[in-house]
């Protein structure tokens, strides 16, 4: 697997702006919470990630590429990410992806 896969990064650039939040204010618990999350979402994408979600993944992003989708559905999974501990949720690197493909098969009208 790609050792800089780019969910991965994704993931933690979210997960460094919400420790710059804490840095800035330590009794913001909240984001300590959510930046665990992504940098735990990032590591399971790292060390085991699920290649047939992965692949479908990109899939629907290639197909949201070549309907201009595509910068609808960046914009949705921004602020997916950003809201994880904040109202949204993943408990493990699948159920990331299985949240971004659902969201790219909405916004592409497959859901």
């Amino acid at each position: 697997m790609e050792e800089d896969i780019p969910e991965v990064i994704e993931l933690e650039r979210v997960a460094d702006w919400r420790l710059r939040r804490v840095d800035a204010n330590p009794t913001d618990e909240q984001s300590a919470k959510a930046a665990r999350q992504l940098l735990k979402l990032a590591g399971d994408l790292r060390r085991e990630p699920n290649i047939k979600l992965l692949e479908e993944y990109r899939c629907v992003c290639n197909w949201l590429g070549e309907s201009d989708g595509i910068s609808d559905f960046v914009l949705l999974a921004q602020d997916y990410r950003e809201m994880i501990a904040f109202g949204e949720w993943a408990e493990t690197g699948d159920d990331y992806l299985r949240a971004l493909i659902g969201m790219a098969q909405e916004t592409f009208g497959m859901g």
